[in-house]
């Protein structure tokens, strides 16, 4: 493998912007020089069935001419000789001006010289398109460019089509001069094709072989179990085209369908194709093509019957609406297959592979072609009385998807899931919004939209949600990976927690305390075990963060080292926050609350104090919360008091006491609020984990106290006298059950 031949992220992107033009003005081309046009100009000549058979399976065929590609063209550079050959397939086309000067019979074997001379000249450089499309593009989006370029393609043929049934339409009277109108356009468009695929810049070049080096290659290919399971699959599912190419002359000598109608009806069947690309979209690289080979063939075996029983005398339009259902199925076959054979070009040898894989379909496809036309004769020769002339086939078609069905089980593909697993994973609703998040979640440039995104994944408990969030641990994004290191403590996902393990051991990683705060949700020996290590270390902030983990796991271990941590002078807000939270969780008998007075006193920030009566009332399950009043205070600290006086008329307070209670706020005595509530406070008892909180407010000394406290002493009052009515009403009940 020569190394230089890769190429950076620049050359790819102008590699796929060349491609994806390439793409649609071959797409173009390509619809006014092959296939349908060739079969219509072929009937008005009067082609039979068997010649129809080896011009839908000419293209493939020649083929074959891959095979000598490194003998007659060593050295050469695989652009190069692309657009070379892409020349030379568009100007042979040029005799197909010699047709209406002939008799009938010689003008059909110079449609079968011409057509194969042009095939010939396509396949020199077709099957490298795989190459193209393996330099260009990395593993991970194979499968989502691939379907890019499937969607292109078919979009550009449906435009000839329309183009196409445009002129036939026009030139009614004389079809034949319509059709090499048509000719004509697509030869000035192969031109431009040619020359927007010589700016893809692929350095690779043809190899030097001899014929006995290729052979010997090919040999070993076939050799090889797995590679020769997927050139054959690949050579059946391609077969598919060329059979289901019999529903043409079906519908234009069977059902008496006009030509230029036919031009509508593959331009439809275009339609199937470009919708089975955007439904497969979403699971190709997720899940792999062999998930989906197994029920598409399936599904092909049963479409082929319907048209093998079709009669000609039914609806054209139900003829349509099958057509457009089996493009759909057959064209996800080519998108799958194509996935699947880029995926297993080896790098070494990306020439070898393609030409080994062109020469086994050139065969198959042949047989396949010649075999359908020598069965639709053969009702006519035998006189058999069948549904209609191309029943057998059709049946035909449905034998090859039943062999593909059978092979599909049997190949293998690094990173798919079975045919029953994706079976499964699809039934399921969520499993299926999943799937449709990842995949916008792939696609979309917005960050907004890729945060709400995110954000709805971390609620997702199915597999796929987890092995998205697995691989975005790998992410060097800051905020990304920060919002999916915090989602994993929110919705704990234990595949992960070795990963979770891996970053919080990670002294230099920017997301090491998020990921020490994660393993706060993880009750597992291993997490402790990490966290009681991280606590040992020296920085203050970290270790807070471990405490308060190791204390949401039920380690209370380092319960002695917290609180002495809690008396050190000048730590880091956020360090007394972690420690408060930690010690709430261990000490659920209420003492936590010691501690909260104790930082209440040294510190007289009203947000520091908000925020640690607000983690030790969360504690208790007070309700309504505290954060409501202290969120009116903070606005206005008059209509805050006004909201906490009106709760106090359910604890019973007289006239006289409101009228006390507002004279002090008047006159901003906040002390007197609070040695109001403490004289309250004294009138009762309670039991844990209630008690402490009673104690710290009536022991609390301290004569500058800010509104924060104030309105905490009123909030403080009216939830223990709201307890001791409870308790005492339990004991009542209690004492009546003893009695």
């Amino acid at each position: 493998m020569e190394y230089n031949n890769f190429l950076s992220r620049k050359e790819k992107e102008i590699g796929q912007k060349s491609y994806i033009k390439y793409t649609f003005i071959n797409g173009l081309s390509y619809s006014f020089l092959a296939e349908t046009i060739i079969y219509l100009m072929a009937l008005n000549f009067g082609a039979s069935n068997m010649q129809l058979g080896y011009i839908s399976s000419a293209v493939y065929l020649t083929g074959i001419v891959v095979f000598f590609v490194p003998i007659l063209f060593p050295n050469t550079r695989i652009i190069k000789l692309f657009f070379i050959a892409w020349l030379l397939r568009g100007g042979i086309t040029i005799f197909y001006g010699l047709t209406p000067f002939l008799p009938n019979r010689i003008s059909v074997y110079v449609i079968i010289v011409v057509y194969t001379l042009y095939c010939l000249f396509r396949n020199i450089a077709y099957p490298l398109n795989h190459v193209i499309q393996s330099c260009i593009t990395k593993p991970t989006n194979r499968g989502d460019y691939t379907s890019l370029i499937i969607i292109i393609l078919y979009s550009s043929m449906m435009l000839s089509r329309f183009i196409s049934f445009s002129a036939l339409t026009f030139f009614k009277s004389n079809e034949l001069l319509g059709i090499l109108s048509l000719l004509l356009l697509g030869f000035i468009l192969n031109t431009f094709a040619s020359f927007a695929i010589i700016k893809v810049p692929i350095r690779e070049s043809i190899p030097k072989r001899s014929l006995r080096e290729a052979f010997f290659t090919f040999r070993l290919y076939l050799k090889q179990k797995q590679t020769f399971l997927i050139i054959l699959l690949y050579c059946g599912g391609m077969s598919l085209f060329v059979l289901f190419n019999f529903s043409i002359p079906f519908l234009k000598k069977e059902v008496n369908i006009n030509s230029n109608i036919i031009f509508i009806y593959t331009m439809i069947n275009f339609l199937g194709v470009i919708f089975a690309s955007r439904t497969a979209r979403p699971f190709l690289d997720r899940f792999g093509s062999k998930p989906l080979l197994i029920p598409v063939n399936l599904i092909i075996i049963i479409i082929s019957i319907v048209w093998s029983i079709s009669k000609p005398t039914t609806n054209p339009i139900l003829f349509f609406v099958l057509g457009i259902i089996s493009m759909y199925f057959i064209g996800m076959i080519r998108l799958l297959l194509d996935r699947l054979i880029i995926n297993s070009i080896p790098e070494g040898d990306r020439i070898g592979f393609t030409s080994s894989l062109a020469v086994v379909f050139s065969f198959i496809s042949l047989i396949i072609g010649i075999l359908g036309g020598f069965l639709a004769d053969l009702p006519t020769v035998l006189s058999l009385e069948l549904n209609n002339e191309y029943s057998l086939s059709f049946l035909l078609m449905a034998f090859l998807a039943t062999f593909n069905f059978i092979i599909s089980f049997f190949i293998g593909e690094k990173g798919c899931l079975t045919a029953f697993e994706f079976l499964l994973t699809l039934i399921s609703p969520k499993n299926r919004k999943t799937i449709h998040n990842l995949d916008k979640l792939n696609r979309t440039s917005d960050k907004v939209k890729k945060q709400l995104i995110l954000v709805e994944l971390e609620s997702d408990d199915t597999m796929l949600a987890t092995e998205e969030i697995q691989k975005r641990l790998k992410l060097s994004n800051l905020k990304d990976k920060e919002m999916v290191i915090r989602s994993l403590f929110s919705y704990p996902r234990y595949e992960l927690l070795d990963e979770i393990i891996e970053e919080a051991q990670d002294k230099l990683s920017w997301w090491r305390q998020s990921a020490i705060f994660a393993l706060g949700a993880y009750d597992d020996e291993r997490s402790k075990t990490v966290l009681r290590k991280i606590f040992k270390e020296k920085y203050p902030y970290v270790k807070s963060i471990a405490a308060k983990s190791l204390a949401r796991v039920n380690d209370f271990s380092f319960h002695r080292e917290i609180i002495d941590m809690l008396k050190l002078k000048n730590l880091d807000v956020r360090t007394y926050i972690n420690l408060i939270i930690a010690i709430s969780l261990i000490e659920n008998n209420g003492n936590y609350w010691s501690s909260i007075f104790l930082l209440i006193k040294e510190k007289a920030s009203f947000r520091f104090q908000q925020t640690l009566i607000n983690i030790g009332c969360t504690r208790l399950n007070f309700t309504p919360p505290i954060d409501e009043f202290f969120y009116d205070l903070n606005i206005d600290i008059e209509s805050g008091f006004n909201t906490i006086l009106e709760e106090l008329y359910d604890i019973k307070v007289t006239d006289k006491e409101l009228a006390e209670l507002h004279c002090y706020l008047s006159e901003k005595n906040y002390y007197k609020i609070w040695s109001w509530s403490s004289k309250r406070c004294r009138e009762f008892k309670l039991l844990e984990p209630f008690e402490p909180l009673r104690l710290e407010i009536i022991h609390f000394r301290k004569r500058d106290i800010s509104p924060t406290m104030a309105i905490a002493s009123l909030y403080f009052t009216i939830q223990l006298e709201n307890q001791h009515r409870i308790q005492q009403s339990e004991h009542h009940i209690s004492g009546r059950r003893d009695f």
